[in-house]
């Protein structure tokens, strides 16, 4: 239902938002990734059988495109708005570690997944302020807005590198 609901909020963004709404999506976001992503979650749970049925998400990159999917939605939109942009943010960094389970075989295994992704591709190769406000540089430029920016190019970084070992 929280997909469901994302789907519908993130068509009327252009209109208008809700910030605790997101805020809330983004919490439901990490603890998802906690449970359900990586290499002890069993693929054939009911979870990923009753994503599959209701919205056609059949396998963990799917997921993971719908995750990276509103991390840019939400830069996109929402790049004005410190607590989104940070919550956003930190669940970028935390995909681009990986995943804490298993073995460091299984974390670089399962980034490579999401490296292999169109819409991350999207994201290292257009990491301007034209796709991403919150990169851009003005006068009022803060420490908050310097740290997004930090967290922003060292998730990139690592996604760069993962092919590198």
């Amino acid at each position: 239902r929280v997909l469901q609901l994302m789907n519908l909020t993130d068509s009327r963004l252009a209109q208008a938002g809700n910030e605790k709404l997101e805020l809330a999506m983004l919490s439901f976001f990490e603890q998802f990734r906690k449970i359900y992503i990586g290499d002890q979650v069993q693929k054939s749970s009911k979870l990923y059988r009753r994503l599959s049925e209701v919205l056609g998400l059949n396998d963990e990159t799917m997921v993971l495109s719908v995750f990276i999917g509103k991390i840019i939605t939400n830069l996109k939109y929402w790049g004005r708005c410190e607590p989104i942009t940070s919550k956003t943010l930190q669940l970028l960094n935390d995909l681009s570690i990986g995943y804490p389970f298993g073995n460091e075989g299984g974390m670089i295994q399962d980034v490579r997944k999401l490296v292999k992704l169109s819409a991350v591709q999207f994201m290292l190769n257009n990491h301007t302020s034209e796709h991403f406000s919150f990169l851009g540089i003005n006068n009022q430029s803060n420490l908050t807005d310097m740290r997004c920016r930090t967290t922003f190019y060292t998730a990139l970084g690592r996604l760069l590198m993962v092919d590198l070992g």
